[in-house]
């Protein structure tokens, strides 16, 4: 009877610590983060490079409230504009909480879809979609939808980047004195379905 009581403290005690021991991990690694978004912005630098490192005629569209007109650019004024999907990143730990993640496959694009959508409506970068090829992986587009205020100004952002080929910037801005505005950019490097 003795030797089942000892077992049976000698268990309990084990026990006892494992809990207690795993209660210090789990509040150790509480502040800890280990989401993982997807690496846009690495995304985006390799695909500047991408550019810059080929001998593409580069060349941006524009469209100003139906005002339309075209030029060449060079590399260093196509890195500028691109810069704009930089900004966009919610990857570090500050940004990240205020985004929740939710990955779908996508039949009719033949991509899995990784979404990023922001918490609260006060979030300046609304919602992410960066399509993955269902066969390889490999990013097809990202989508981001930005809305903000600037100065008195609402203003809604939509940006699209066509992996290897081009990307869009749209902008929509309205005033509380009704003025509108709509910005179309559209640059162009490698894609021939433009």
């Amino acid at each position: 009877m003795m030797k089942l009581f000892l077992l049976f403290c000698l268990s309990a005690s084990l026990v006892f610590v494992s809990c207690k021991n795993s209660g210090q991990k789990a509040r150790n690694s509480a502040g800890i983060d280990t989401t993982k978004f997807y690496p846009i912005n690495d995304f985006i630098k390799s695909q500047i490079e991408f550019v810059d490192l080929r001998s593409f005629y580069i060349y941006q569209k524009n469209d100003l409230n139906g005002v339309k007109d075209s030029i060449a650019l060079t590399k260093e004024s196509f890195k500028k504009i691109a810069a704009i999907f930089l900004e966009k990143d919610i990857s570090s730990a500050d940004k990240k909480q205020h985004y929740t993640e939710t990955v779908f496959h996508d039949l009719s694009t033949k991509s899995y879809t990784l979404n990023y959508r922001a918490k609260d409506i006060a979030e300046a970068i609304q919602n992410i979609d960066v399509l993955l090829d269902e066969n390889t992986n490999q990013v097809k587009r990202i989508f981001i939808r930005s809305e903000f205020q600037h100065n008195d100004t609402s203003v809604v952002e939509q940006c699209n980047w066509k992996a290897d080929k081009s990307f869009q910037i749209n902008r929509f801005s309205k005033t509380p004195a009704g003025f509108k505005l709509n910005e179309f950019t559209y640059v162009n490097w490698n894609d021939q379905n433009k």
